[in-house]
């Protein structure tokens, strides 16, 4: 399906079922529009912007953004792994549901009061990552690498999986429970009875 996007811009659209594997995207705008399994793997959708859209059940996994714009997104039951969210022109305001966000990086991103629930992150990095406020709703953090991540007032209540070093990180109020919260103590040197 070459050339599938011929507008520069769509506003209120729903794409269903799009198969979009390799394909260009570039410089597209999106207002209010819905993709619902779709599969823009492997896609290169570059200095594009997405505000106020919904990808449903879709398939956005290793996927190019270089210089793309998302604003009030929401992923509900979607792929995106090994998505690269440090290449993006801007992250602003988006909520992760049921998605599946293993190997995905997150470098020096701003995700401050971003939502993340029931969803998976085996093997993400978030290094100088903003994460102050953000939410990890039952989300497993499995080898996910926190590196000069600000974690304050983050809520990992109910996160599992997680390992992060507190000597590296900064968790000020930020909530945890137990059992899990253990973990954060493995860097001390320390034997627990």
């Amino acid at each position: 399906m070459k050339g599938y996007f011929t507008h520069e811009e769509y506003e209120n659209e729903k794409f269903i079922g799009l198969d979009l594997l390799e394909e260009k995207i570039r410089d597209v705008s999106f207002f209010n529009c819905t993709f619902e399994r779709c599969s823009f793997l492997y896609a290169d959708l570059s200095l594009s912007s997405f505000d106020n859209c919904l990808f449903k059940h879709s398939n956005i996994s290793l996927t190019k953004f270089q210089g793309t714009h998302f604003f009030d997104v929401q992923f509900k039951g979607c792929k995106l792994l090994g998505t690269d969210w440090g290449s993006l022109r801007g992250l602003f305001k988006a909520e992760f549901t049921d998605c599946i966000l293993d190997s995905a990086v997150f470098p020096k991103r701003n995700l401050q009061y971003f939502s993340f629930i029931r969803s998976t992150f085996n093997g993400a990095s978030f290094i100088d990552t903003n994460l102050a406020h953000a939410v990890f709703d039952d989300c497993d953090l499995g080898g996910a690498l926190f590196d000069r991540a600000i974690l304050t007032e983050a809520d990992l209540s109910t996160a599992f999986n997680y390992s992060i070093d507190v000597s590296k990180n900064t968790i000020t109020k930020a909530k945890f429970s137990l059992p899990e919260a253990i973990i954060l103590l493995q860097n001390f040197n320390i034997q627990l009875i």
